[in-house]
């Protein structure tokens, strides 16, 4: 039985892009590993990545760049990008390109995991309090629906709305 053959390793990089309704927040190469999270959980991708296409839940995608191997040990910068969900898109396994609603950087994965906890807060307060304003108005739109209607049924006749 022979031995496995041993390939090369080669030094292959993604290009990874991020970009807002507002902005490119994050376009970089040399990026040589991506952690991304969607529904089904946390996943990882490399140079050389089969085309890929997912949505992004919350969650904080990790990407490291620079030495794989560096001389003390370490295994390259490690940089940390706060999103709030969106679309990742692996293409020709060189580059990774995610579309989301709103993304923050970060290098300390405490501070951003505090700011993104924050801002997700705000959002979501905002969003209960445009949900609270949009039930009064269809409860008030209900209101004057059913008294225009009460009018409209004590006169003796009765006119459809559709017909105006």
């Amino acid at each position: 039985m022979s031995e496995p053959t041993s390939f090369p390793i080669q030094r292959r990089s993604l290009r990874l892009t991020i970009v807002t309704p507002l902005q490119v927040v994050l376009d970089v190469a040399g990026v040589w590993h991506v952690r991304a999270e969607d529904v089904t959980g946390s996943f990882g991708i490399l140079p050389g990545h089969a085309d890929f296409l997912t949505v992004l839940a919350v969650s904080v995608l990790i990407y490291r760049r620079g030495d794989v191997d560096g001389a003390d040990g370490s295994a390259g910068e490690e940089r940390f990008i706060g999103l709030r969900g969106g679309v990742l898109q692996v293409t020709g396994g060189q580059h990774v390109q995610v579309f989301a609603r709103e993304a923050t950087l970060g290098d300390d994965l405490g501070v951003l995991s505090t700011d993104v906890k924050q801002r997700l807060l705000a959002a979501a307060a905002q969003e209960a309090e445009a949900h609270k304003s949009f039930s009064r108005l269809e409860g008030s739109l209900i209101h004057h629906m059913t008294d225009y209607l009460r009018q409209d049924q004590g006169g003796g006749t009765t006119r459809r709305l559709v017909d105006r």
